[in-house]
């Protein structure tokens, strides 16, 4: 059986950043492909990837002729045109708020939380101590601001689900993966495992293959 060419496709493995994508796929109930890759694969510095992403990085997500990269804006653009109200807010003043933590996450949290990961990840041998107590520093310096905010919230914005709330929590379970403990910040705790223990996150990570 021949697979529909007018499918979203989304580019990345359960164990990239294209696994938020994917959730946010499911939660809307949207049928796609995905076509798994590692980061720093061969088949990301393809000719043909490049042709879609010239990052060569992932996610990547085809809809028709739309070709997209940047995972959050992959998110956005899923939760507006498909969402109807699901995963994005009713609200100019909500919509400024979503980008507000949803950038505060990317900009002062993500690159911290991704060097700590790939510290492990990457490691020849033992890792490096010193790189991970680094970026540890960093993230102390933002993180009380994430917990303040979470204080009394179930979500980032809008009391409510949102693409942001995947996002984020994406970002901030690299860091647990490196050993990083929470346990300072029980409000940004909670959330992580109220995100990380949805339904549809289990469903995503069933699907690795990559």
């Amino acid at each position: 059986m021949e697979k529909d060419s007018s499918m979203i496709k989304v580019y990345g493995g359960v164990y990239s950043r294209a696994s938020m994508v994917m959730c946010v796929l499911e939660t809307l109930g949207l049928e796609y492909e995905n076509i798994p890759m590692q980061p720093r694969s061969e088949a990301t510095q393809s000719d043909e990837y490049r042709a879609i992403n010239p990052t060569g990085k992932l996610p990547s997500l085809v809809d028709g002729d739309l070709v997209l990269w940047e995972s959050q804006a992959i998110l956005f653009y899923l939760a507006r045109k498909y969402g109807n109200g699901e995963l994005w807010v009713d609200t100019l003043e909500k919509e400024a708020d979503l980008y507000r933590w949803s950038l505060f996450i990317s900009n002062q949290i993500e690159v911290p939380a991704l060097e700590m990961l790939l510290a492990i990840k990457y490691a020849q041998g033992e890792p490096d101590q010193a790189v991970i107590d680094h970026q540890a520093q960093i993230l102390a310096r933002f993180l009380p601001v994430l917990e303040s905010h979470l204080q009394g919230k179930e979500y980032l914005v809008a009391d409510k689900l949102t693409v942001a709330d995947f996002h984020g929590a994406a970002v901030l379970s690299w860091p647990k993966v490196a050993g990083f403990d929470l346990k300072a910040y029980p409000a940004i705790n909670s959330w992580l495992s109220r995100i990380l223990t949805l339904p549809v996150q289990k469903k995503v990570r069933s699907q690795a293959s990559v």
